[in-house]
């Protein structure tokens, strides 16, 4: 076994342990910050995906998304390295009748080449940091250009290095190890935390936009760059975004205008960047 499989294990194991409750701290009812960003995600796959795609998802956490696109008529075959993540997906996609629409399997980012049978997808998704979890996103690259059809569109959404709210946030509170620690290099241990005392650690590298272009190699071009959680705090400070909600209503708008232009897109809590296959 190598140090690959030794990562993946890990990592599924720390999802594991948080499934059960991890929509108890980040599902929608729970997490109203999480909420905000998941539509604004939805509504740019929404925009870039035909109605009626069958779509791949990477990394599909307890299928929120999945859950939403398949309402709006996308056949999803959703993907997670967690077995129990993907058993939660299963269960949403059969209590809301949608398991005709929503397919699941068990599979890191990384060897999503063992995927393959026969079946060509309209485009792929990984949404909200699984990228930051997957040491091998070459071979995602690799992976997706046999498996999406030539002109379709990969939009993936992760954790960069710059995030100007937080690096505010966390200097204010004189915390600047905190405040600065995207910027650092390499692997870092972050902790999947769940309501009670269920916790967990991962390994997780922050990304630059021109990593993941670089990574991804000569099958994808980049169509644009969008940030998410630019002004506004991140979810791990939800209590914060409930608190003061006239303040953030305030500077949506204004996020919204600045996200998709030079310098802005390369930064904030996520980057939400959409790719075609060439």
């Amino acid at each position: 076994m190598g140090k690959t499989d030794l990562d993946y294990s890990a990592t599924a194991r720390a999802f594991d342990a948080v499934a059960p409750v991890y929509d108890l701290t980040y599902g929608p009812e729970a997490n109203r910050m999480m909420a905000w960003m998941r539509e604004e995600n939805l509504s740019i796959l929404g925009s870039t995906f035909t109605p009626g795609s069958r779509l791949l998802e990477i990394g599909c956490g307890t299928g929120e998304e999945a859950i939403a696109l398949a309402r709006r008529g996308y056949h999803v075959t959703a993907t997670d390295i967690s077995p129990g993540m993907v058993a939660i997906t299963e269960e949403k996609a059969a209590a809301a009748s949608l398991s005709e629409m929503v397919t699941t399997a068990v599979s890191p980012a990384g060897r999503l080449q063992e995927l393959q049978s026969g079946i060509t997808y309209d485009g792929a998704f990984a949404s909200f940091g699984s990228l930051n979890c997957e040491p091998n996103i070459a071979h995602l690259g690799t992976a997706l250009a046999s498996l999406l059809k030539k002109g379709s569109f990969f939009v993936c959404s992760f954790m960069p290095r710059l995030s100007p709210f937080e690096i505010t946030w966390f200097l204010l509170h004189a915390r600047p190890g905190r405040a600065m620690r995207r910027t650092k290099p390499g692997w870092q241990i972050a902790s999947v935390s769940g309501r009670g005392n269920i916790k967990a650690e991962v390994l997780v590298r922050y990304l630059s936009p021109r990593i993941v272009q670089n990574d991804l190699g000569p099958f994808f071009a980049i169509v644009r760059s969008v940030s998410l959680g630019l002004l506004l705090p991140p979810p791990y400070l939800d209590d914060l975004y409930r608190g003061k909600r006239q303040l953030w209503r305030i500077l949506e708008p204004i996020e919204r205008r600045l996200r998709a232009s030079r310098p802005w897109n390369s930064m904030g809590d996520h980057i939400v960047m959409v790719f075609q296959k060439t």
